[in-house]
C-alpha cells in the first residue's frame, strides 16, 4: 500500500517511520504525511531535533519532560507513492527540490 524511502544518514529510519505512521495511524494522505514536520533523537548528540513547524506548546512540553529542543534544517527528502482507491499515487518532498515519485 505504500512505498517510501529517504536519503539522510541517521535520520533515514526515523523519517521513513513517520510517514508510515502518519499515513496509517494519522490517516494522513501521502502529502500531508511527508509536508509534516519531523523530530529526530539518537544517542549523540543528547538533543531531540526538531524541523520548523512544530507546535511551540508541543516544543514547551517536550522541555517540560526534559528533552533539549534544537530546531533544526529539513530532515531527510522523501519520494514516496501510495496506493489510493483509484490507482497509485507518487508525493515528491519539497525539502529538496527536484525529486520525482510517480504513481501508475
Amino acid at each position: 500500500m505504500l512505498i517510501t524511502g529517504s536519503p539522510g544518514g541517521s535520520r533515514i529510519i526515523t523519517t521513513v517511520l513517520q510517514i508510515v505512521l502518519n499515513v496509517i495511524d494519522h490517516q494522513m494522505n501521502i502529502a500531508e504525511a511527508t509536508s509534516a514536520p519531523r523530530v529526530h533523537h539518537q544517542w549523540l548528540p543528547d538533543e531531540l531535533r526538531v524541523e520548523e513547524g512544530l507546535s511551540p506548546d508541543t516544543v514547551r512540553l517536550l522541555e517540560a519532560m526534559g528533552h533539549r529542543v534544537m530546531v533544526k534544517d529539513a530532515m531527510g527528502s522523501t519520494q514516496s507513492i501510495v496506493r489510493g482507491s483509484e490507482g497509485w499515487y507518487g508525493f515528491s518532498d519539497t525539502r529538496r527540490p527536484g525529486g520525482l515519485a510517480v504513481g501508475y
